[in-house]
């Protein structure tokens, strides 16, 4: 494929997509879909073996470059990224998804290739603080134009002084809300489907990594089934940890009431089926699948360490992370919940895909 897709389009390399299409990956597919007819073109280079939604993104005209992980050598990495601006000259923006700091070892090459950085965060917190507090500095110094999906996150990413000096802009993670909205007709299939017609189903989503609290959605269905003798969970996600939270699962006696479903791409239709949702984060920056999740009409519960930004319908609720009686408690209420459209409080609050044109203005303003 050319490097231009015709005149006058302006092609972005972006970083940040990896194999899981998580909540970084579904918001960089909907902006491709959102600035389709705009005469931009985004490609993207990634230090994964492969990335979620490449067949979409290849027929939006886009570009894929394979680099070595800095897990394999810094030095590599940064040859392959040498090469690729030394080619493509055309890439005088780059725009960086990014869940730490640490990705200003990446960000050195187009930094000391003089290519205008576009730093975009979407997390609340990191696995290695250390770390992360040690990079700040160099990818702040580094990086032209400052992106967050909440306030938490662009305080955690580039600190409280630079978050309120700079004009930080705030991205909400928008969602097709028509697609997510309550439809029973998809929750009988999908329920028949599953074969849990007559279950009490309570739903997860997420990578089965530290940050998830994996064996805290355990330690949750553990306590629920003390009071609902008919609960199971969906639990949709892969992860480094899912050996380690099936064995903890078989020691808390509910491996059985657990349906590992894997990577999906039918996650609205399994919260349709589902009664309530749990998301017992150690940290978070906005969760795009909450948003989800309450555009389905489901009650949402969260954990207290999640950004208060995130509750932008009544279903949402935040929980302390360890109380699980009070999740057991919060679970039980859900059942009087009474399942109708949340589209238009989606569309009001700003997170509907075809209702962002003011925010995606705002961002190609700052990635051109």
């Amino acid at each position: 494929m050319s490097n231009t897709m015709g005149t006058g389009v302006r092609r972005i390399l972006v970083y940040g997509m990896s194999d899981n299409p998580g909540g970084i990956e579904t918001y960089l597919l909907n902006l491709v879909k959102a600035t389709r007819n705009r005469n931009i073109c985004f490609d993207f280079v990634t230090d994964f073996p492969e990335i979620a939604y490449k067949e979409e993104l290849l027929n939006a005209g886009g570009k894929v470059y394979y680099i070595p992980a800095k897990s394999n050598g810094v030095f590599q990495q940064w040859r392959a990224l040498r090469k690729i601006f030394k080619e493509h000259p055309e890439y005088s923006s780059v725009y960086f998804n990014v869940l730490n700091a640490g990705a200003a070892f990446t960000m050195a090459v187009p930094w000391y290739m003089r290519r205008k950085i576009i730093v975009h965060s979407h997390n609340g917190s990191a696995d290695n603080i250390r770390l992360h507090n040690l990079c700040r500095p160099f990818m702040v110094a580094m990086s032209s134009e400052f992106v967050s999906c909440s306030r938490l996150a662009a305080e955690f990413m580039f600190g409280k002084k630079t978050a309120k000096k700079k004009d930080v802009l705030i991205i909400p993670n928008a969602i097709d809300a028509a697609k997510y909205d309550f439809q029973k007709s998809i929750r009988d299939e999908e329920r028949k489907k599953l074969k849990i017609e007559n279950k009490f189903v309570l739903c997860h989503i997420g990578r089965i990594v530290y940050q998830k609290n994996p064996k805290g959605v355990v330690d949750i269905l553990k306590q629920c089934q003390k009071s609902l003798k008919d609960v199971i969970l969906l639990w949709a996600g892969e992860g480094d940890m899912k050996e380690e939270v099936e064995e903890y699962a078989k020691e808390q006696g509910v491996f059985d009431q657990i349906r590992f479903l894997g990577v999906r791409r039918d996650v609205y239709r399994l919260l349709q089926a589902a009664d309530c949702f749990i998301l017992p984060s150690i940290y978070e920056g906005l969760p795009i699948v909450a948003i989800e999740a309450q555009a389905a009409g489901l009650p949402c519960l969260l954990s207290d360490r999640i950004t208060r930004e995130t509750k932008i319908t009544q279903l949402a609720e935040f929980l302390p992370i360890n109380d699980l009686k009070m999740w057991e408690r919060a679970i039980i209420e859900s059942k009087n919940c009474t399942r109708i459209s949340r589209k238009k409080e989606i569309i009001d609050a700003g997170y509907d895909l075809r209702h962002q044109e003011e925010s995606i203005n705002k961002l190609l303003q700052k990635i051109l």
